[in-house]
């Protein structure tokens, strides 16, 4: 036994509708807060060191004094009283230095604690940070995956399980339609009868997938240039009649002749043709016996005595009366018996068979075509009446392109199915002519594209304007940031500078004169010399401690949510004329939320 097509689902569908999806919002704890320790030691050992260096200078005076007290006691008083001065300098001199750089050093010290203490409890809060992200990420990540299994496009299908008319769309929606309907129907048990009127090869993607998860399929492609196919294999008589002459009348509405009285004459001739099958070849060949176009040499395949039965059929009177009659149905099965043969056109014996298709070649003319695609209609129509159909689990049969078919054809149609405990699914391309009139008298409706301005403004009437359809999209943003710093910096100088100078400075200076009378050179003037020397040293040593210590540590989240609203309108023709190819309007008169607005695009099942 061949394995089950797909999955079984627990809903039928017929597309996907958007429902959304869950916002995630996790409940957080507190984060962790750090804890730095307060340098209050630190504080108060750097306010004495700072009080010593500010005493020094008094400190530094007082201990001269103490010194010049020393020496002037020790030789004047008593060396021994001297002592006392001199105690008290040595304590000045370790209260100038000594203290001061005892404290600096225990500053220094502590400082370096405080710091080793700072470092040792960042780490922690560094820890307990990673932690508490840590927690909260798997909390997120788990909460997004319960999320996630939850689906946005949830199945949709109609509640009725009697009749569903589907309008408007194109060739690519149908495909997607009977694919989503088609696999959640075979999934579930049920099987499917397809007639393609289309020749757009609708059903083209369900057989595919069918034949791909290996289920028992039963297809004829009408006519089939492989193989010859003999559409009235297995109908009997009266039904050859029904089938021919509904099917010729179907495509050439404006006859006013009987159909019964073209069944009964179709009939008859079936009934003399008992020595083989019947064929439309055959069956031409009988009307041409009629008509006295042949003669006993030139039946072809009609047996001696199925000629002379023939012959005998219908008086000279009653032939001359059904000439006209006999030309016209004699037309119509000749055009048949060129895209027909004599292979049994099989698919109607096997009740464990999940898809039987019948589908119409794309390649006929639209004359041969029509012939066909009503003789495929009836053909079905008798099939199922004679209970064809039968055996365990839901049976549905869809009709693809039922625009082609009149309105009393398709209601008993219908009719035949409702007794029969058949679905019935009717796909028409438009919405005009036969199928305005059948518009509501089936059970669920559903509208894809209406380009047409007068289709969508009826498909709008019927749905009601009241009704507002709904689709909305939603924003949601997280974010969580925890930052730590820490800083330290310490300064310290030296400077020092000489200078030296040395100058030299000589002058010298000197007159002649010389007398009218007696004239003589002397020397006269002055003459300096002098010598400068400068020499300047200055040295000093400025050295500075300054110690800055911060640690700050924050974190801040924020959580926002916003909602946009995409599409709210309320049914209008524009609404149905702009759908998108796979997009639907679903009306159910037994689903509460309904109208409803879904798509068929397969793509979304996996979403």
């Amino acid at each position: 036994m061949a394995e089950p097509m797909v999955a079984t689902r627990e809903a039928e569908q017929w597309g996907w509708e958007y429902r959304g999806r869950e916002v995630v919002v996790v409940e957080q704890q507190d984060p962790p807060v750090p804890a730095v320790p307060p340098p209050t030691e630190l504080a108060a050992l750097e306010t004495k060191r700072a009080a010593a260096v500010r005493m020094r200078p008094v400190l530094t005076w007082t201990m001269v004094a103490a010194v010049i007290a020393t020496g002037v006691v020790g030789v004047v008083v008593d060396p021994l009283i001297a002592l006392v001065p001199a105690v008290v300098a040595i304590g000045l001199g370790w209260l100038c230095w000594g203290r001061p750089e005892l404290l600096r050093r225990a500053t220094a010290k502590e400082h370096q604690l405080w710091l080793a203490h700072c470092v040792s409890t960042m780490a922690r809060f560094e820890r307990d940070v990673q932690a508490w992200q840590q927690d909260l990420s798997d909390r997120e990540q788990t909460k997004s995956l319960q999320v996630s299994a939850v689906r946005p496009w949830v199945p949709v299908g109609p509640v009725t399980k009697e009749r569903v008319d589907l309008y408007g769309g194109t060739a690519a929606g149908w495909r997607a339609a009977l694919l989503a309907m088609g696999s959640s129907l075979m999934s579930a048990g049920g099987r499917l009868v397809v007639l393609d009127l289309t020749q757009d090869s609708v059903i083209e993607p369900l057989h595919r997938m069918a034949s791909d998860h290996g289920a028992p399929i039963r297809s004829a492609v009408v006519p089939d240039e492989a193989r010859s196919l003999n559409p009235l294999t297995g109908l009997s008589a009266d039904e050859i009649g029904v089938v021919v002459a509904e099917g010729l009348r179907a495509a050439e509405p404006e006859q006013s002749e009987s159909r019964g009285v073209d069944a009964t004459l179709v009939q008859q001739v079936v009934e003399c043709l008992t020595d083989a099958p019947v064929t439309f070849t055959r069956l031409h060949l009988a009307f041409q016996v009629l008509l006295r176009q042949l003669t006993p040499d030139q039946r072809g395949s009609l047996t001696r005595a199925e000629y002379t039965r023939l012959s005998d059929l219908l008086s000279e009177a009653a032939r001359r009366t059904a000439e006209a009659r006999l030309f016209r149905l004699a037309a119509g099965v000749q055009r048949l018996a060129a895209v027909t043969g004599d292979a049994p056109m099989d698919g109607w014996e096997d009740d464990d068979v999940s898809l039987r298709v019948f589908e119409l070649s794309h390649r006929e003319p639209e004359l041969t075509a029509s012939l066909l695609r009503h003789l495929l209609f009836q053909i079905t129509m008798v099939r199922i009446q004679r209970g064809q159909l039968s055996g365990r689990g839901e049976r549905i049969v869809v009709i693809a392109g039922a625009d082609a078919v009149a309105r009393p054809e398709l209601e008993r149609f219908d009719s035949i199915c409702r007794r029969n405990g058949i679905r019935l699914v009717l796909l028409f391309a438009h919405l005009r002519d036969s199928a305005v009139e059948l518009l509501g008298g089936g059970d669920a409706v559903l509208f894809m594209r209406l380009g047409n301005a007068k289709e969508a403004e009826q498909a709008a009437t019927f749905i009601g304007r009241q009704h507002r359809l709904v689709a909305s999209q939603f924003t949601y943003s997280h974010g969580t940031n925890t930052s730590t710093s820490t800083s330290d910096s310490t300064t310290r100088g030296n400077s020092s500078s000489t200078s030296d100078s040395v100058g030299v400075q000589t002058s010298d200076s000197r007159q002649a004169t010389f007398g009218l009378l007696f004239s003589r050179r002397h020397r006269s003037g002055s003459k300096t010399s002098g010598e400068q020397s400068s020499s300047s040293t200055t040295g000093g040593t400025s050295w500075s401690e300054s110690t800055s210590t911060s640690a700050s540590s924050g974190t801040t989240e924020s959580t926002s949510v916003g909602y946009q609203r995409t599409y709210e309108y309320s049914v209008e023709p524009t609404v149905l004329q702009g759908l998108s190819p796979t997009a639907f309007v679903m009306v159910d008169p037994l689903d509460p939320a309904s109208p409803r607005l879904g798509d068929c695009d397969p793509r979304l099942g996996a979403s």
